[in-house]
C-alpha cells in the first residue's frame, strides 16, 4: 500500500489509530541513519526474531498448537524444464538466506544457523497414467502441505512437481513458517519465475533476516514491559471453548485429517451493507463473527486473536522472511446493541491492541496462568485477512495459473480466514477436527451466512433479538466457566519419589523459575512456568541429569513430585555416577 493510499484512510479514524497510520508513515521514511543494523556473523548462532521464538517455543512444547506450514501452489501448462526448475529453486535459496536457515536449541533458548548452502529438494511425483491426476495431486498436496521439517538439521523447505499430464505440471512449495509467511509468498514466486526464465532480479535486499531479528529483538525488550499491564488487565479471563468441554478430544476424520473447512462467499454489495460506509471490510467481519460466537457460545466477553505484520520498512518489503505477531482482541457482545454499535467498539477495540502490542510470546509468559495441552494458549479463535493473490506469472514459454489447496492444520480451535475475490470476499472457517464437535462445525457455515444476511437487512436491531433460524437451532454445547482453571493431573504412580532426584529436580525447577525452596507438590505453571520455562528446565535436565523428556511430561505431571514418578516410569531415571 502507498503512502498516498494510507493517508486516504485516515480520515474519519479515532485518534489511537491515526496515531498508528502516522506510525507506519514515518517507519517508512526513516533516513538512511536509522537503518537496521548489520549483526556479526562470527559466532555462528544469531538471535531469533521475536516471531521466530514464539513459533519454535510451540514446536518444542506442543506440536498442536504450532503454526501450520506455508504454501504456495502454482499450475504450469507447456514445457517444463526439470533441470532449469532445479536450478532455480537452488538459486532461490543461495539468495534468500532464510531459506537454508535452521534452529539450534541452545540451553532452552533458539538460535538461528545460516547454512553456508542448503540442499533445496523437489520431488516429481508422475500422475500421468492416473485417469483422475488433477484429483489425486489435490489430495497429495494436502498431505504434503501438513508435513512438519526437522527444524535442527533442515531443510526447511521443498517443492513437489506432479505430473497430471505430457504438459501440465502442478507445483507445491511448502516451507515452515519459522522462515517464511504468507507475505514473502509473492517474493518467492517472483524470483523462483525469474530465476527459471533466466532473467536478472533486483539485487538482494540489503538488510538480511538475522539483521531484522537482533533489531526486532531489540526494540521488543524496550517495549514489552510498559504495555503488559494493559494485557493483564484486558485478558483476565480465559475465553470460552467452542469444544464445550476443556480438554476434549474426538478422533481424527476418516483419511486422517486434522482440521477441515466450509466456505462463504459474501458478494460486495453484502459488504457494503454490513460497513454502512464507516468501518474497514476487516472490523465489519470481526464485528460480525463476535456476534456469531456470542449466539453460539451465549458468552458476552470473546477473545479473537489476528496477524498483525511485523514488515512496516521498505528495506524489510523483499525480504523473505517470518514477519507476522499475533495479537489478542478482547471483544464484548452482550445482545442488547444493534450491529452499527457493536462495529463501532470493535473498531476502538482492534486500534488498542495494536497500540499496545507486544511479541506474543512475551505476552503468555507475562500473563502466566496454566498452560492446556492442545490447546491455544490465551484464544483459540482466529480471523486472518489475507491479500488478495497476485496472479502467478513470468514463466517463459509456460501459461502459469493459481493452483492451490487448503493446508491440512490449524494452531487454533477455530479460524475465520477472509480473502479478497472480486468486489467481495470469500470467507473460509477452519476448524481442528480434534477440538471442535463435528455437528457444532457443520453447523457454523449456514448459521453465519444466515446471520450476515440479519445483521445487513436489520444493522440496529439488538443482535441477540435477531430472528436467524439456523442460529435458534444451533447444536449447543456446556460453556465453559470463564473464572474455572483447568486441575492439574493427579502425579502418575504412588510409589514414594526418590529424594535425590527430587532434589536435584527441583534445584533445576527453582533456578529456571527464580523461586526459591519449590515443594515437592508446588505446580509448576502456578509458578510461572511457561513454554520458555519448559524447554529451559528440559536443557537443564539434560544437561545435570542426561535425560532427554518429553514436552507432554510437564503437563501431565506439573509438580516435582509427579515430574521424578513420570522420570522413574518411563525408565528414564539417571545414573548419579555412585
Amino acid at each position: 500500500m502507498s503512502d498516498e493510499e494510507l493517508r486516504g484512510r485516515v480520515a474519519g479514524l479515532p485518534s489511537h489509530r491515526q496515531e498508528l497510520v502516522a506510525r507506519l508513515l514515518a517507519a517508512r521514511r526513516r533516513p538512511a541513519g536509522d537503518a537496521i543494523p548489520a549483526v556479526p556473523r562470527d559466532s555462528g548462532l544469531l538471535e531469533c526474531s521475536p516471531e521466530q521464538r514464539r513459533l519454535w517455543l510451540a514446536a518444542q512444547t506442543d506440536r498442536q498448537v504450532a503454526a501450520p506450514n506455508v504454501t504456495l501452489g502454482v499450475g504450469l501448462s507447456g514445457p517444463l524444464d526439470l533441470g532449469a526448475l532445479a536450478k532455480a529453486l537452488t538459486g532461490l535459496t543461495e539468495r534468500h538466506e532464510a531459506l537454508r536457515t535452521v534452529f539450534v536449541n541452545s540451553g532452552g533458548e533458539p538460535r538461528q544457523m545460516i547454512l553456508g548452502s542448503a540442499d533445496a529438494p523437489l520431488t516429481v511425483v508422475d500422475l500421468t497414467g492416473d485417469p483422475a491426476a488433477e484429483e489425486t495431486a489435490r489430495r497429495l498436496a494436502v498431505a504434503a502441505g501438513g508435513e512438519r521439517f526437522d527444524l535442527a538439521s533442515g531443510p526447511l523447505l521443498r517443492l513437489t512437481v506432479y505430473r497430471t499430464g505430457p504438459e501440465e505440471h502442478r507445483l507445491l512449495f511448502v516451507c515452515d513458517h519459522l522462515v517464511c509467511d504468507g507475505g514473502s509468498l509473492g517474493v518467492v514466486a517472483r524470483d523462483l519465475a525469474g530465476l527459471y526464465s533466466g532473467r536478472a532480479l533486483p539485487a538482494p535486499p540489503a538488510v538480511t533476516y538475522a539483521d531484522y531479528a537482533a533489531w526486532a529483538r531489540a526494540r521488543a525488550r524496550a517495549h514489552a514491559g510498559e504495555r503488559l499491564d494493559h494485557w493483564r488487565e484486558r485478558l483476565a479471563d480465559p475465553p470460552p471453548l467452542l469444544g464445550g468441554e476443556q480438554g476434549a478430544a474426538s478422533p481424527r476424520r476418516p483419511g486422517g485429517r486434522l482440521s477441515a473447512t466450509t466456505t462463504i462467499q459474501v458478494e460486495g454489495g453484502l459488504m457494503d451493507a454490513l460497513r454502512g460506509g464507516s468501518a474497514t471490510p476487516f472490523v465489519t467481519v470481526l464485528a460480525a463473527f463476535s456476534v456469531l460466537l456470542h449466539r453460539v457460545t451465549g458468552s458476552s466477553g470473546l477473545t479473537v486473536g489476528t496477524v498483525s505484520g511485523t514488515r512496516a520498512r521498505r528495506e524489510l518489503e523483499h525480504l523473505v522472511g517470518c514477519f507476522i505477531n499475533m495479537v489478542p482482541i478482547p471483544l464484548r457482545v452482550d445482545g442488547t446493541e444493534g450491529f452499527r454499535t457493536v462495529v463501532a467498539r470493535t473498531r476502538d477495540e482492534v486500534g488498542t491492541a495494536l497500540a499496545n502490542e507486544v511479541p506474543f510470546d512475551t505476552l503468555v509468559s507475562g500473563l502466566g496462568g496454566r498452560r492446556r495441552p492442545g490447546v491455544h494458549p490465551i484464544f483459540q479463535v482466529a480471523l486472518i485477512q489475507q491479500d488478495a493473490p497476485a496472479p502467478p506469472g513470468g514463466w517463459d514459454g509456460l501459461r502459469a495459473f493459481e493452483w492451490s489447496e487448503e493446508v491440512d492444520g490449524s494452531a487454533y480451535d477455530l479460524t475465520l480466514t477472509m480473502i479478497p475475490r472480486g468486489t467481495g470476499y470469500e470467507l473460509v472457517l477452519t476448524h481442528r477436527v480434534d477440538r471442535v464437535p463435528q455437528e457444532v462445525a457443520d453447523a457454523l457455515g449456514p448459521a453465519f451466512e444466515a446471520l450476515l444476511d440479519a445483521l445487513s437487512i436489520s444493522p440496529d436491531v439488538p443482535v441477540g433479538e435477531l430472528a436467524v433460524p439456523s442460529l435458534e437451532s444451533f447444536p449447543r454445547r456446556p460453556a465453559a466457566s470463564p473464572a474455572a482453571a483447568p486441575a492439574a493431573p493427579e502425579p502418575p504412580g504412588g510409589d514414594p519419589v526418590d529424594e535425590r532426584l527430587a532434589a536435584e529436580v527441583s534445584r533445576i525447577w527453582s533456578e529456571v523459575l527464580k523461586k526459591p525452596d519449590i515443594e515437592e507438590d508446588a505446580d509448576l505453571f502456578d509458578l510461572g512456568g511457561d513454554s520458555l520455562a519448559i524447554t529451559h528446565i528440559a536443557a537443564r535436565v539434560q544437561e545435570s541429569l542426561g535425560v532427554e523428556v518429553p514436552a507432554w511430561m510437564f503437563f501431565e505431571a506439573p509438580t516435582v513430585g509427579g515430574f521424578v514418578r513420570a522420570l522413574t516410569a518411563l525408565g528414564k531415571r539417571p545414573d548419579f555416577g555412585d
